[in-house]
């Protein structure tokens, strides 16, 4: 005899997916952008359910899911994500004792195949710098200097620079503090050039409007830049070194550096502690070769038999 499952108590998917966000966002299991991208997809599964009379949660049926993946009109990678976020909110449902089980678990994934990533070479980012260098609004040269430098010699997250404040730049001791994702502080040393473009913005960041609130990085406005601006010089700064790719923004600078550092061989632990990654898988996926490189390692092993017999 088969049980009927009887849910711990009838609630609305709105007021659902508010409880599993706010759940998230109070454990810091989520940061508060990812909070915003999770509302705004709930809300759309959401108003699809109301309009095919589906109100309460434990209403929501396989076939239901199922007709809102095909209703949306993205990509794989997009449809993806969207599975994911409903796998994750029903997870949040069944362990509440809302829905019997996770539906969206069950439903078969796209397969979607990484694309590769673009990355700048050596001679690509000095022509970054060099062209910032002639920037013809002289005032945010030292400031955009500086940010380029820290999202490829170190490796930094947009908005791990944005919110930097200025007792994070320990110069003296050639560290800056960084809060990461959940909240985490972290150590990264300095080198001798970063600390002088730190110094060569903080001169002429004094002049700025605003120049006495605590964000190291002022808009010409004098307010804390956001993410959207640093998109904004990064990709004139690259317009300006006539570099076309297919991504723009910090994430590119951010992406090359750690790219070039495993290419020149470094320690794949240190390029994820900067990187800021919870998984080594994470940071494989910015390991990059070139068909020269890979034909000069098939000689080599040749090379290596040869001496060997």
């Amino acid at each position: 005899m088969t049980t009927r499952f009887t849910p711990s108590r009838s609630i609305a998917i709105e007021k659902a997916f508010e409880d599993y966000l706010s759940q998230k966002e109070a454990t810091g299991a989520l940061s508060q952008s990812s909070v915003r991208n999770r509302r705004f997809e709930l809300n759309c599964f959401s108003n699809f359910c109301k309009s095919h009379s589906v109100e309460n949660v434990e209403d929501i049926h396989k076939n239901l899911v199922i007709s809102y993946l095909k209703d949306k009109k993205v990509l794989k990678s997009s449809k993806l994500g969207i599975i994911y976020i409903l796998t994750s909110f029903m997870d949040y449902l069944v362990d509440e004792g809302l829905i019997l089980e996770n539906i969206a678990y069950v439903i078969d994934k796209p397969k979607t195949y990484m694309p590769k990533t673009d990355y700048l070479n050596l001679a690509e980012l000095e022509r970054i710098y060099q062209g910032e260098a002639q920037n013809p609004t002289k005032k945010v040269v030292d400031r955009n200097l500086l940010l380029f430098s820290l999202f490829t010699d170190i490796c930094l997250r947009v908005s791990e620079v944005i919110n930097l404040k200025l007792e994070d730049a320990q110069l003296e001791n050639k560290e800056l503090w960084i809060t990461r994702k959940r909240g985490k502080v972290e150590k990264i040393p300095l080198n001798d050039d970063l600390v002088n473009k730190f110094l060569n913005w903080y001169a002429v960041r004094d002049q700025y409007k605003g120049s006495e609130q605590n964000r190291i990085f002022l808009s010409t406005h004098g307010q804390q830049l956001t993410a959207r601006q640093v998109h904004s010089i990064v990709s004139q700064a690259l317009s300006r070194a006539n570099i076309i790719k297919r991504k723009s923004g910090p994430h590119l600078l951010r992406h090359s550096g750690a790219s070039l550092k495993a290419k020149a061989g470094e320690n794949l632990i240190m390029v994820q502690y900067l990187l800021g990654h919870e998984n080594l898988n994470t940071t494989r996926r910015y390991l990059h070769f070139d068909w020269e490189d890979l034909q000069k390692m098939v000689e080599r092993s040749q090379s290596h038999k040869t001496q060997q017999q």
